[in-house]
């Protein structure tokens, strides 16, 4: 992807930072430096960006860039634009190919934009087959395509601009999330039935077993990755959180693997039946909470937070595990804190184009649309 990048005139300006070998969903980094939110409105507090693709996010968040490229093996694109107010994009598992032998089967690379517009056009530019795929997987694809994005553009933003559209809405699990983000999320409800769309109850049953899926999933996956640093003197250089994450993915069986992949096929096999029959999008809030306050003794000593890190895949690890593709956008911001609110739009493989379709009819959500952090840089001066 980043050769197609250069091949179309973009700039590649640096690396951004992340959480630790994107083990995380804070962005906390001890050996590098952790990334703050530019959101909020008490310049005394400071918040986590969201991980693992902190720094990308609060560089186009603060304005520094209008594009970053993140990588989703667990809400690692989603988690952080959600919490900083930026549009990111989860392909489709494969549908943009990775430059590297090894992969995670609930690795997804994908942009990290400050509008919709931009990200459609980033994820035209790196999606599709590549020269350079070592497994030839990306040419085992269906042709890249905008068209749902792309059809009756001139109507867009008209009251009856999703017309037809069947959105699901798995109530139980979207009411369990904060106050001010389930308000947020019902209010966006609201506002795509008076545009025409349908809402239609659904069910994701076994979440439960899902998640647990997931975790044994890219747990293991990733200690096979940093197997051979496992015993080497610089992996006590590591954070004690990576390190209990990597010795539990170490722990796993090949029986537990085997049966969280059969819980894989079981999440995937329904979520094909729900778009072949029933929806055409899922929505949900992207993260239950705004972004976590980032402590000062978190800078010193790290911080293992299990509830919190939970928390804020609690929406975003279906996608992972099935392979469908989502974006998250921001709909709101908290009254008291400024900080984003955000939400997913879900679909089915292949269908970014709807995604894309969704979330620009979505900007009339913000009335004033998306709002300046109180950290911006104006590098056009306008």
């Amino acid at each position: 992807p980043i050769v197609k990048l250069k091949q179309q005139g973009v700039l590649i300006v640096g690396k951004a930072n992340q959480h630790e070998i994107g083990m995380g969903t804070t962005g906390l980094n001890l050996t590098y430096g952790t990334p703050r939110n530019p959101y909020g409105k008490n310049s005394q507090l400071h918040y986590y960006t969201g991980g693992s693709s902190s720094g990308s996010a609060a560089a186009v968040a603060m304005g520094l860039v209008p594009l970053a490229l993140g990588g989703d093996g667990g809400g690692s694109i989603r988690i952080p634009s959600s919490l900083c107010g930026c549009v990111g994009l989860k392909p489709t598992f494969k549908r943009i190919a990775e430059d590297r032998t090894s992969g995670s089967s609930v690795y997804h690379m994908g942009p990290m934009t400050a509008n919709i517009q931009d990200a459609a056009l980033v994820y035209a530019i790196m999606a599709g087959e590549a020269d350079n795929d070592h497994r030839h997987q990306s040419q085992k694809q269906p042709p890249v395509h905008l068209h749902a994005y792309m059809t009756n553009i001139k109507e867009s933003g008209g009251l009856d601009s999703l017309k037809g559209l069947r959105i699901g809405i798995f109530e139980e699990h979207i009411e369990d999330a904060d106050a001010n983000v389930l308000n947020a999320t019902k209010k966006a409800i609201e506002y795509y039935q008076s545009r025409g769309a349908q809402i239609i109850p659904i069910a994701l049953p076994h979440l439960q077993e899902i998640h647990i899926a997931h975790g044994i999933t890219i747990t293991t996956e990733m200690f096979s990755t940093m197997d051979r640093h496992y015993h080497s003197t610089n992996f006590t250089k590591l954070c004690p959180e990576t390190r209990v994450s990597l010795a539990i993915g170490k722990s796993w069986s090949g029986s537990e693997f085997l049966a969280a992949q059969k819980v894989r096929s079981y999440a995937m096999h329904h979520i094909e039946d729900l778009f072949q029959n029933k929806v055409d999008v899922i929505l949900s809030p992207a993260t239950p909470c705004c972004a976590p306050q980032l402590r000062e003794d978190a800078m010193s000593h790290g911080e293992s937070n299990l509830a919190q890190t939970s928390a804020l895949m609690k929406y975003v690890i279906h996608g992972n595990l099935t392979g469908i593709p989502s974006i998250v956008f921001p709909i709101a911001y908290d009254e008291e804190t400024s900080l984003p609110i955000s939400l997913q739009i879900q679909a089915a493989h292949w269908r970014e184009d709807l995604l894309f379709h969704v979330a620009r009819e979505s900007q009339g959500i913000l009335k004033k649309g998306i709002a300046k952090p109180a950290i911006y840089v104006d590098i056009l001066g306008n």
